[in-house]
């Protein structure tokens, strides 16, 4: 990896005949939440002291929003989706903003309606591209998607409704979690992780502090990194993770993820926070050991639960 400095940040509105709006040379903070269960990415974007005649553009017609950050040459997409609403309101006497508040795949995954048959000799890759089909009308097309059972089942299948729930059937029958990252649907097996290269964190390579175990899973935080994806692997020394401490008083209760040998984690949960004339320009994760116990209670449980 290359040395992190120099931070990178492309900010683009966009409208539906293809005309974009470049806010990047101005003051910007940014939120993006991500997770590879099903609940939609999202992000809150703020944007300091624009022109009113420009805060007035967005609100009218601009339905799109593309942002892209890192430092130096690695610098990429981190967030593409739709503008659910534009705010404008002030921070203090001197500054005022506009938050542009934005989701990827929520039209898809609120009102997506898959309405089909799937004849006798069917398959789970017969049922996937149905499904994926019943999307596209919202923009979203295949991504990640692992190998499925060969078995041919002998009856017809009758889908009809959300497709959202008919996702979840799929994605229980085939071991995996899905999820819609940049236009794009994902399924991860939950005993495995999207093919990309694994991202190597150490503090050379921008790894903030010391991960460390916890309920929830192993907590990571590093400068911002655009290669690091919901489902996508990192690999850190497990030398450097602060273990947690078991309480002998509720020995019963204490469940922890366990470590990799290899030192390889799984991303289950992360946030991208940045500012371009402040301090944050941070990657958070939540991550459990490839093929080890998942992190399946508290915060990423209730957060991805509670978002869908």
């Amino acid at each position: 990896m290359t040395a992190q400095f120099i931070r990178r940040v492309s900010l683009i509105v966009g409208n539906a005949s293809g005309q974009g709006l470049d806010l990047s040379q101005l003051h910007i903070k940014f939120s993006i939440w991500g997770a590879t269960t099903q609940s939609p990415k999202h992000t809150t974007i703020r944007v300091y002291n624009v022109a009113d005649s420009t805060a007035k553009l967005l609100q009218q017609e601009f339905q799109q929003v593309f942002l892209q950050a890192g430092y130096g040459d690695n610098f990429g997409l981190i967030f593409g989706g739709a503008i659910k609403q534009i705010r404008k309101g002030r921070e203090n006497a001197t500054d005022t903003f506009i938050d542009i508040i934005a989701a990827d795949g929520d039209e898809a995954y609120n009102w997506s309606v898959v309405n089909t048959t799937l004849a006798a000799g069917w398959s789970q890759t017969d049922y996937h591209n149905a499904l994926v089909q019943s999307m596209s009308s919202y923009g979203i097309s295949a991504g990640y998607t692992p190998e499925f059972a060969a078995t041919k089942l002998p009856r017809g299948k009758v889908c009809y409704g959300m497709t959202k729930d008919y996702m979840r059937q799929l994605a229980g029958a085939a071991g995996t979690q899905w999820s819609i990252q940049d236009g794009q649907l994902h399924m991860v097996p939950i005993s495995g992780y999207r093919p990309d290269e694994s991202v190597v964190l150490t503090s050379d390579t921008g790894m903030i502090g010391v991960p460390t175990q916890t309920v929830d899973g192993i907590l990571v935080k590093c400068l911002l990194n655009p290669n690091i994806k919901p489902g996508s692997r990192i690999q850190i020394n497990n030398a450097s993770i602060q273990q947690a401490a078991l309480s002998v008083d509720y020995t019963a209760t204490n469940y922890f993820p366990s470590l990799d040998n290899d030192g390889f984690y799984k991303v289950y949960a992360m946030t991208q926070t940045g500012d371009t004339r402040g301090p944050d320009f941070y990657t958070d994760m939540i991550c459990a050991a490839v093929n080890g116990t998942a992190p399946l209670t508290s915060t990423y449980t209730n957060a991805v639960v509670s978002g869908g």
